[in-house]
């Protein structure tokens, strides 16, 4: 008989650490005993406030409820990004990248004959009725469809650590999740090199088989006691701080953006993301190119040109520091990296929760374990991770390459030809005759879709790229392609009738929606 290893310790809370106890909770029930501790005096960054789609199936896989995430975590909803100023400096451009694929989809490619044809409209409001939902102010779905279900797809903004706090509960209360408070003091570890028990500053050695690192950039297990490097990841992009502020509605009233905005700085960019109460607003920089004073003089003007009814000198800012890293390998012995403490590259697109459920799912499958099969596991997992990750470096690059920037040393070095990343240059070279297609993210488990790139790529480019039109099945399908996108312009024009996002939320929760007392 082989050992088993179902004695379960994920240390650090935070996102990352309640997410996966409750994942793994809710999915193998009694046959892990599951264990948290968490450090009393660490608080959580608590400024990963956007989600994916994907938050709605996590949600209801763990058994909270959507009702309950928006009473709680001051939550609402999210459709996508709104990019801002990252084409020019010189002139207003604007796009879009919303969570609904083009219309048709799965058999038809409207970005060819949109490069092809005379419509005026750009490329997102050509393709998805999404992007008139988003530029009318509206909600991605009516009052009365279920919880969890949608007219259109969206993920949400809320108050990350009362996200955590929510989690916590449940997986406590529901789950059957352990939570200790304490500090780790020391790591013991038996002649194989694994884990094999924390010590705590309360005098206890807790044991388990096996051991989850949710400690944060530090990674004290998979770090400090493993000794996992990181390998860094500002040869892609230099951005390593933030200046972070949590701004209050001077209009209790106001309506509240269901995108993350993105508005591009000169070292940098801006994110604003409208919860029920307030705003969060913060500074994705890099240091090298701009100093700390600067970089919070940027977001205090940002925050006074976009509501001048608030006193900035009344703003509490951060400066949050982190390294565009990740681990070499996440899962090492009996001991796996989760959240921060296996990478972290910046917040644009909301990809770090996105990887979080990544690999809670993953641990879902693969547990529990047996001493047999654990090095397996490891090698799959890790090969799963580092792929996910380098989709993520260039994902998030590609942002950046497509600008048209030069009004400062930033954009002129982000965007070098030294910096692109090898795949990416191919791929763009490709893309100039030959529109993004399924073929370009071919694998079930893409982090981001051929969609994604298609929403980045025409958005900032529009028609710059020439597609091949002369091929049969291009004119087969031309008269299809023209009703799909007609069918789109019909169904913004009626998705206008939907409530605000503020003004559902208020529908939702029974109450109006402005102040932290409206909320609690």
């Amino acid at each position: 008989m082989t050992q088993a290893l179902n004695r379960i310790v994920i240390l650090g809370g935070g996102t990352a650490g309640w997410l996966t106890a409750a994942t793994l909770a809710a999915e193998h029930g009694a046959s892990l005993d599951i264990t948290l501790v968490e450090s009393p005096d660490i608080p959580i960054i608590g400024v990963g406030e956007g989600t994916w789609p994907s938050m709605r199936s996590t949600l209801q896989k763990i058994g909270i409820s959507e009702k309950s995430l928006l009473k709680e975590c001051d939550a609402t909803f999210k459709q996508g990004t709104e990019f801002i100023g990252w084409l020019s400096e010189r002139e207003a451009h604007t796009y879009y990248h919303p969570f609904s694929l083009p219309a048709d989809y799965a058999s038809l490619n409207l970005a060819e004959h949109w490069l092809a044809s005379n419509v005026t409209s750009d490329f997102c409001s050509s393709v998805t009725p999404q992007a008139g939902v988003i530029s009318a102010g509206r909600a991605p779905k009516a009052l009365g469809v279920p919880e969890f279900a949608f007219q259109f797809n969206y993920g949400y903004h809320f108050d990350a650590a009362k996200l955590s706090e929510l989690v916590r509960d449940h997986a406590v209360s529901a789950l059957g999740v352990h939570h200790l408070f304490a500090n780790l003091t020391g790591v013991e570890r038996g002649a194989s090199g694994a884990i094999s028990a924390l010590a705590l500053d309360n005098g206890t050695a807790l044991a388990g088989d096996f051991f989850i690192d949710c400690s944060g950039q530090r990674g004290l297990l998979i770090g400090e006691a493993m000794g996992v490097p990181m390998t860094s990841m500002s040869h892609v992009l230099p951005n390593d701080r933030a200046v972070a502020t949590q701004v209050p509605y001077s209009d209790p009233s106001a309506q509240i953006a269901s995108v993350t905005r993105s508005t591009a700085q000169a070292s940098g960019w801006i994110w604003d993301i409208g919860l029920q109460s307030r705003r969060g607003v913060g500074y994705v920089h890099s240091a090298a190119h701009i100093s700390e004073d600067e970089a919070v003089s940027t977001v205090l003007d940002y925050v006074r040109h976009s509501d001048d009814g608030i006193d900035v000198g009344q703003l509490n800012v951060r400066v949050i520091p982190f390294e565009a890293s990740r681990r070499t390998q996440a899962w090492v012995k009996n001991c796996v990296a989760v959240g921060l403490s296996a990478g972290f590259i910046e917040p644009l697109e909301a990809s770090s929760i996105a990887l979080i459920e990544q690999a809670s799912n993953r641990l879902c499958q693969m547990l529990p374990l047996d001493a047999d099969n654990c090095e397996a596991e490891a090698r799959a997992f890790n090969e799963q991770m580092n792929r996910q990750w380098s989709q993520v470096e260039e994902f998030l690059q590609l942002h950046y390459v497509l600008s048209q920037r030069s009004d400062s040393a930033y954009w002129r070095d982000v965007r070098s030809e030294e910096r692109v990343l090898p795949e990416l240059s191919e791929k763009l070279k490709k893309w100039r005759r030959h529109p993004v297609w399924h073929g370009d993210a071919p694998r079930f488990d893409e982090l981001f879709p051929s969609a994604s790139y298609q929403y980045v790529l025409y958005g900032m480019l529009g028609r710059y790229f020439s597609p091949q039109t002369h091929r049969r099945s291009f004119h087969s399908v031309r008269d299809r392609a023209d009703s799909a996108m007609h069918e789109v312009r019909e169904r913004a024009a009626a998705a206008r009738s939907l409530p605000g996002n503020r003004e559902l939320l208020s529908a939702l929760l029974g109450k109006t929606i402005g102040t932290l007392e409206g909320v609690a």
